[in-house]
């Protein structure tokens, strides 16, 4: 990575070991956010605890995948202020913070029930999510301003809420050097934090501080200082809620679920924040309820409406005033202000024209490694945590393949007729599909588990894990579930399963079902071209992505998990948002069938077919503008700027790419 990539414009923030930047990526032309390491003068002590730090803040930021947390772009070292320092990019997000949008539209003057709930369920998810690694994370730093926004203006939902700012999060049963200091912004810190015992528990009492205010405009706990704000969170009885703001109309099944998630012992809190999150939110539908049943008189929907925020935009991005990253947790006053990791623009109609003449610019990448392989890959998949890559193989035993280039052999009954494989969520085993089983592969023993799934269908190409643990196959005309954590795979059979019909459409091909990223949704492509998507508890709702037509050669998710795209047989590609289920941009006319398609990091999506190079763009382009050599299949880390894909001459060798 070179220092020039990043063309450092404006000046967003300034704290005491951080820089923010806005910046401008010379790779793909966007604006970004850049955040830099501060040297803090000769204080070798307190440089060598920020570096450490800011180390850490890259690592569990890049370990995370989830539709409402904030990705991490890029990470490197650069030369700044006569130091050579860490850094690392995110996406830029102009609509701002939660912070500012409730000093726009104060949630508890204008916004409806509805809104209220979604926004704590938002946060929630992504608290969850973090809590339910292995080991767990607690983000020590939950308040409105590090939630960063994408405004939506519909009447379920007034913004897409974003989690950053991991400074100072840290993994659960780790040592640091940091855990001495108490760290936070203290008007929402849990009693624990004060006395350094952080516990998932603590993110659930600062979830619910921020209820409270979001309800009244006001704080459970009220001090003046830093240190009235510990004692208080000690020692003094959090406010009720309805008492706080007697207008709003908070009933007494409202304040209860909020004075338990504010106790001051974590254990007598609710057993996890979505549970919390989830009785919130099923509180203020009640009440929303009721109030609908007695209202009596309409008032006028363009002075009152409540889902409408008025937010004042500037007139440009010169005069933004704005603080991307939260720059040092001490900094309590400090605001965040990015851009949104997936803007919805208006969708560009390509020209009816073949597109065989098309000048491509190459993708900045560089060549870091190629393998001969004993026979052609018939599909690649890059591991969760970003550093291996599976293939299943034509007439050969699958491969795992490590970022150092060594190369481990799955072995197993009939490997060699092995179709599909996918990763277990914490990247440890692989599930592998062979005629009339599945069996998994540990990778750090390097033998067969015990579990063996039956299936009777002729053969099964599709299958994926999701991040929670769901092992999904898609058999002739169903797709079966099986809930799969890590000690399931020790035994020798299954308990129930789940199953839900696909009707007449039917796989035929390995990549058409995937698992969001989050786990939220389960999308399959079907031989008919048909795409349909399940969501919600037990997958019973349903989203028909597309009517049938030519078949769907691949699906992929970008990271985030706000983009779909489906690879059709007619030689087209077509993408959607996931969160207002619109299409975002249709490739057609391509110039050969795309076989393979996959999204990076940066939402370049990448075709992949039997032409001698791979076509690239981004979903608010009309066509692919980008190429770089390869063929047949292509597939981009989760985690990093790398692309694993056939060398464009020998389809038996891999070559990997680095951004």
């Amino acid at each position: 990575m070179t220092v020039e990539r990043y063309e450092r414009q404006k000046l967003l923030g300034k704290g005491l070991m951080s820089h923010v930047w806005l910046a401008r990526d010379t790779y793909t032309q966007k604006l970004v956010a850049l955040k830099i390491m501060a040297m803090i003068g000769e204080d070798d002590r307190r440089n060598h605890k920020a570096q450490e730090r800011f180390h850490r803040e890259i690592e569990i930021a890049c370990s995370l995948q989830h539709l409402h947390i904030l990705p991490i772009l890029n990470y490197g070292y650069m030369h700044y202020e006569e130091s050579y320092v860490p850094f690392f990019v995110s996406p830029h997000m102009s609509d701002g913070s939660l912070a500012d949008l409730i000093k726009a539209r104060p949630p508890w003057k204008y916004w409806s029930w509805q809104h209220l709930a979604d926004v704590i369920m938002q946060g929630a998810a992504s608290l969850w999510y973090l809590h339910t690694r292995q080991p767990p994370i607690v983000h020590e730093d939950v308040k409105p301003a590090n939630f960063l926004i994408r405004l939506e203006h519909n009447t379920s939902r007034i913004a897409h809420l974003y989690l950053s700012d991991f400074g100072i999060s840290r993994w659960l049963q780790s040592s640091f050097s940091l855990a001495s200091e108490v760290l936070g912004t203290f008007a929402y810190m849990a009693p624990e934090q004060v006395e350094r015992q952080v516990d998932r528990a603590s993110d659930q009492y600062a979830l619910a501080v921020m209820a409270c205010y979001l309800l009244t405009g006001k704080l459970p706990i009220q001090a003046a200082t830093n240190e009235e704000y510990a004692q208080a969170h000690l020692h003094d009885p959090p406010a009720v809620p309805s008492r706080l703001n007697a207008e709003r109309g908070i009933s007494p099944e409202i304040d209860e679920v909020i004075l338990q998630a504010l106790e001051k012992d974590p254990a007598h809190r609710f057993p996890s924040i979505m549970l919390f999150a989830q009785a919130l939110q099923q509180a203020m539908m009640r009440v929303a309820r009721e109030q609908a049943q007695v209202r009596t008189v309409r008032t006028n929907p363009v002075v009152t409406d409540p889902t409408l925020p008025i937010l004042a935009k500037p007139q440009s991005r010169h005069n933004e005033l704005a603080l991307p990253l939260t720059l040092d947790p001490l900094d309590t006053g400090s605001e965040h202000l990015l851009d949104e990791p997936l803007p919805v623009k208006p969708q560009k109609f390509p020209s009816t024209a073949l597109h065989h003449d098309v000048s491509y610019a190459p993708i900045q990448l560089k060549n870091s490694m190629a393998l001969e392989l004993p026979a052609r890959p018939r599909l690649l998949s890059w591991s969760p945590d970003g550093n291996s890559v599976a293939c299943s193989l034509y007439g050969h035993a699958p491969l795992i393949i490590a970022g150092d280039g060594r190369v481990q052999e799955v072995q197993g009954a009939r490997a060699r007729e092995a179709t599909s494989l996918c990763w277990s969520p914490d990247s440890r085993a692989i599930a592998v599909s062979t005629p009339g089983t599945v069996y998994f592969w540990d990778r750090a023993a390097q033998s067969p588990l015990p579990l063996v799934l039956p299936y009777s269908a002729r053969s099964l190409d599709a299958l994926d894990w999701s991040v929670d643990g769901r092992l999904a196959l898609w058999a002739d005309n169903q797709i079966i579930l099986y809930q799969l954590p890590s000690s399931a795979l020790m035994v020798q059979r299954m308990a129930a399963m789940q199953t839900i019909s696909t009707g007449a459409m039917r796989s035929g091909n390995v990549g058409v079902l995937r698992w969001s990223p989050d786990g939220s949704w389960l999308v399959a492509g079907g031989h008919n071209g048909a795409i349909m998507g399940w969501y919600g508890k037990g997958l019973s709702s349903v989203w028909r992505v597309t009517d049938p037509g030519q078949k769907v050669n691949s699906i992929a998710w970008s990271p985030n998990g706000g983009l779909l795209a489906g690879a059709m047989r007619d030689n087209r590609v077509v993408a959607w948002d996931a969160r207002t289920r619109k299409i975002v941009t249709t490739w057609t006319k391509l110039p050969a069938m795309p076989r393979g398609l996959s999204i990076s990091l940066d939402e370049h999506m990448t075709i992949a077919s039997a032409e001698k190079r791979l076509l690239s763009g981004y979903p608010d382009e009309a066509f692919p503008s980008e190429n770089v050599p390869g063929q047949l299949l292509a597939a981009w880390s989760p985690r990093r700027s790398d692309l694993a894909a056939l060398e464009e001459q020998r389809e038996t060798s891999l070559v990997f790419w680095r951004g």
